[in-house]
């Protein structure tokens, strides 16, 4: 019967298995955790079990286990799994491991959720955090960017904010003056949304348009972005990048319409970090760009919205394919992104981990598309689309 509403049963995380199917969005505290129509994978499942999820409500007539859901659930496993793999054969640095990252956002979204409730926070925890993550940084000598797949994890403001860190510290490495100055600008940036902590979650999540007074308070967060990280300590230029992440290099921006050079180069990074994950990310009421159609937007609105010079540099260190990414040859093979070609950002160094009929390959060589003719990319694809071909 159209229309028919689904009566929906709580069940124990532990009785999830791969294959499981979310009738609907489903939301864990103030954000989401899982998009409907997704079909649960283990490491989804295991995330759960992480974070302290108990249980899940979900249709009563889901399939929870069985045929093609759970076929295509462990082929998505085993694409994963191959994915890793190559990881460690080729010593490829994603800069943070599944429990790093998992401790960043934990403790972004425990600062988020103590401003929330009006509690006094602790920013030096976030401080602390910041010194780490340029730690593991300095540390490297091979530095790729992987970041945070949403279709995978939940909380995306949390996370959200640890990619715009990564993002911006990959380039404003190679313009901070010191170690202890790249800590303070990538403390500013993984908190340059915290005045969102003040905006309703009706407001965030909001699927249509803002109203007038909706729009008038989402307007507010760099203010208020800015004010808890002056109270906090921050110096100059954290806070102007939580204050002017929103403004635009035409001075059509907010909250206060600055231009052209009046915006520090730092500040000009943070508002294409923002808007490149923004893209590149799924949210409960937009699915997510790849990767190369986004950065064609920021490269359409550089004199505009972005500063040429600092996109350019944008682009060279994250390239056209970040690493992680899956990709589809013109030999119909789907191959994973080991690392980025700086003077090549079209060729990028891949490892192919299905064959064009798509079995998985016994061996992931390392290949790069700088070096050969035969051989370019098509497409980005998820790891879903790489199954379901």
């Amino acid at each position: 019967m159209a229309g028919q509403v689904r009566e929906r049963v709580k069940l124990s995380v532990s009785e999830l298995t791969a294959g499981s199917l979310v009738d609907r969005d489903i939301y864990a505290d103030r954000a989401l955790l899982v998009a409907a129509g997704v079909t649960l994978s283990a490491g989804m499942i295991e995330s759960f079990k992480r974070r302290g999820i108990t249980e899940i409500e979900i249709a009563n007539d889901s399939a929870l286990v069985g045929g093609a859901q759970a076929d295509q659930a462990a082929a998505l496993d085993g694409i994963l799994a191959a994915v890793h793999e190559v990881y460690e054969v080729h010593n490829v640095d994603t800069m943070l491991s599944a429990k790093v990252m998992e401790h960043a956002t934990s403790q972004v979204e425990e600062l988020f959720q103590g401003i929330a409730l009006g509690q006094a926070v602790d920013h030096e925890k976030t401080r602390d955090l910041s010194r780490q993550l340029v730690a593991l940084f300095a540390s490297r000598t091979k530095l790729a960017v992987k970041l945070l797949d949403l279709d995978h994890h939940d909380r995306y403001t949390y996370h959200h904010s640890v990619n715009v860190g990564m993002l911006f510290m990959l380039v404003a490495s190679e313009w901070a003056a010191s170690q202890e100055e790249l800590e303070e600008l990538v403390y500013g940036a993984m908190l340059h949304d915290l005045g969102k902590a003040k905006v309703g979650l009706e407001i965030i999540n909001k699927p249509g348009k803002l109203t007038d007074e909706e729009w008038e308070v989402m307007r507010q967060h760099p203010l208020w972005s800015a004010e808890m990280l002056l109270e906090a300590g921050a110096g100059p230029v954290p806070v102007s990048v939580a204050r002017w992440h929103h403004e635009r290099l035409d001075g059509q921006g907010y909250p206060d319409g600055l231009q052209g050079r009046e915006l520090d180069r730092f500040v000009r990074l943070s508002s294409i970090c923002d808007v490149y994950d923004a893209l590149t990310t799924t949210r409960s009421y937009k699915k997510k760009m790849d990767f190369a159609k986004a950065i064609e937007i920021i490269l359409q609105d550089c004199g505009t919205h972005f500063d040429p010079e600092v996109a350019h540099e944008f682009i060279r260190r994250v390239g056209r394919y970040p690493v992680g990414s899956f990709v589809r040859l013109s030999s119909n093979e789907v191959a994973v992104v080991l690392r980025v070609n700086e003077h090549a950002i079209s060729r990028p160094v891949i490892s192919r981990i299905l064959n064009a009929d798509g079995s998985l390959r016994t061996q992931g060589e390392e290949l790069d598309l700088a070096e050969t003719s035969e051989l370019y990319i098509n497409a980005v694809v998820t790891a879903e689309d790489a199954v379901n071909r």
